[in-house]
């Protein structure tokens, strides 16, 4: 149309609206967000997201990892996280080469300073080129949201206090209100800090702090996509007539310091996974009791929970490696999945756990742990948690260099509290004395031979010499920073396996060729093709997500018949 000169303001205009829809719709698909009720700093940021993927698209490139954050942080915490490094983002660059930096995080940033911490603002002052108070970042601190969420739980705890335990009546307006925030323009972030208590309320076992409140917000405790409804009105009486204590608030605290900005992320992730467990929370509160009929018990009077079992230990550990340059924060999914297995895995071997038992606070903890015991972390003179048990120094000393072990480590402690489904039909019948049954039935049992009829792919010689070309690595761990050499067989030669990216069992034209091969450790292979990886083939790169790291790696490239050494790959970052 430009070669025409057809293009004029409107057709722009309409190009550019059609554009905002179609990239709002890939946002809500990909990041699995809920876009309605957004405030204008979250719209912006849809904007520039959109905007940002269309960029990426002209140039034959994913913005996997953009949608990967969105969906783990939430709009406002991706736009925080971003910005504060050492380089301006990837995505601010993109955005300023196709003269839309008035669209990037950082702009959105200085344009909406009371959403964002200044540590953030102090960054995106600097990417913009513009002055700031002082030559260095200020601190890690609280982001507004934490802070408002903090200061909310701090007022109704003194109400409570002043009143014998029980909270006096109020209204939505009044909370809001001590918090500086005026309901008519900007309810939308009061009711999320109000609904990030709740979930912080619901992780506790106790009432909703929210319905403590003459009447809640017209769209709170919706039934979406749910075959029952929230019973709010039980639910209200349980908070408005239960004596709060100190300790409720202190476990509050302690649970909502952990949680994503945006609440919509920590109650849509919850009814996902765990739709039972808040269904029965939410029906087991009764007014005058304010928590559950049979509440969980403590460990002991003291409330302390037990020392960590080698077997947890061997579950963080994994958690950890697999994010070891970027540990995920403790309000982040996998964190958070991590620790409702642990507390399940518990809870199926007969323990009375308390709301405390391998809390999301307590599995990053122990990441943390891990971190000071790390020599790739500890070598500069940095250290994680230094309070460390002789058992998690075993657990390194044992697991944290061999990937094969502590995969089948990992394989056999989840089947054994969790999948009895893929265990043998001869178990099923008896899965509490099934191995000792098949120990009985194949003792004395002798192989047998059973022939089949297959089909297989032809792959050819290349796989052998790019495995030769690239010195017989594992390219992703390589990228990790890991050790890329396998155990040598018995010709001396190291082993490693060719993994075809583009499959061949698609039978395209060039999946054999080999450009399409990578060389990878047999853990890695396995991963690449059952683990949770998105991949992107571009030229000259094939770019990967693994459990949320991105790495780049260079593809293999053929001159007069010799295939070239393959460049160590890049990791991009978490």
């Amino acid at each position: 149309m430009k070669q025409r000169n057809a293009m004029n303001d409107e057709i722009s205009r309409a190009i550019r609206s059609r554009s905002a829809e179609l990239g709002r719709a890939l946002i809500t698909q990909r990041a699995k967000l809920d876009l309605s009720r957004l405030s204008p700093a979250e719209e912006k940021i849809v904007t520039a997201v959109s905007e940002y993927v269309g960029v990426m698209k002209r140039e034959g490139k994913d913005a996997t990892r953009t949608f990967l954050q969105l969906r783990n942080r939430g709009l406002l915490d991706a736009a925080e996280t971003a910005v504060a490094k050492a380089k301006p983002t990837q995505g601010y660059q993109n955005l300023a080469d196709a003269e839309l930096s008035d669209l990037s995080y950082e702009q959105i940033i200085v344009d909406h300073p009371d959403e964002f911490s200044p540590r953030a603002h102090w960054y995106a002052r600097r990417t913009l080129g513009l002055d700031n108070d002082s030559p260095r970042p200020p601190a890690h601190s609280e982001t507004p949201v934490q802070r408002r969420t903090a200061n909310l739980l701090s007022w109704l705890q003194e109400r409570a206090e002043d009143n014998g335990g029980q909270l006096p009546r109020h209204t939505n307006a009044q909370a809001a209100s001590a918090l500086g925030i005026d309901m008519g323009q900007a309810g939308r972030v009061f009711g999320n800090i109000q609904s990030r208590l709740d979930f912080a309320c619901y992780l506790a076992a106790l009432p909703p702090l929210g319905l403590t409140a003459a009447e809640p917000f017209d769209d709170a405790w919706q039934q979406v996509g749910r075959t029952w409804a929230f019973p709010v009105k039980a639910m209200q009486a349980a908070a408005q007539t239960r004596i709060w204590t100190e300790h409720d608030f202190d476990l509050i605290k302690k649970n909502a310091d952990g949680l994503p900005g945006q609440a919509h992320l920590s109650w849509q992730h919850e009814l996902q996974a765990y739709e039972p467990k808040v269904r029965s929370w939410a029906f087991s509160l009764k007014p005058g009791s304010g928590g559950l009929d049979n509440p969980v018990p403590l460990e002991n009077p003291q409330g302390r929970n037990p020392n960590w079992t080698r077997e947890e230990l061997i579950i963080v550990l994994d958690l950890y490696l697999r994010f070891r340059r970027s540990p995920p924060s403790k309000a982040s999914l996998e964190v958070r999945e991590i620790s409702e297995f642990l507390r399940q895995m518990a809870a199926r071997a007969g323990l009375n756990i308390s709301v405390t038992f391998r809390n999301a606070n307590g599995v990053y903890m122990k990441m943390m742990n891990y971190r000071s015991i790390d020599p790739e972390y500890t070598v500069d003179g940095r250290v994680g948690l230094s309070s460390n048990s002789d058992l998690e120094h075993s657990v390194w000393a044992e697991y944290a260099e061999d990937d094969q072990r502590r995969a089948e480590a990992i394989r056999a402690i989840r089947v054994g509290a969790w999948e009895p489904a893929s265990i043998p039909s001869d178990l099923e019948a008896s899965p509490t004395n099934g191995l000792a049954e098949l120990e009985r039935k194949y003792l004395t049992a002798s192989p047998e031979t059973k022939s089949r009829l297959s089909k297989y792919i032809e792959r050819g010689p290349v796989g052998a010499a790019v495995k030769k070309a690239n010195g017989f690595k594992c390219q992703v761990c390589e990228g990790l920073g890991l050790n890329a050499i396998g155990f040598l067989k018995s010709n001396g030669e190291p082993y490693v396996e060719a993994h075809h990216v583009m499959p061949v069992s698609k039978k395209q034209v060039g999946s054999l060729s080999a450009s399409n091969i990578m060389t990878v450790c047999a853990n890695h292979h396995r991963q690449l093709h059952y683990g949770d990886v998105e991949v992107t083939i571009n030229d000259p790169t094939f770019d990967f997500v693994m459990s949320g790291v991105s790495l780049s790696i260079k593809r293999a490239v053929v001159t007069d018949a010799v295939i070239s050494t393959i460049e160590v790959p890049e990791q991009l970052g978490t």
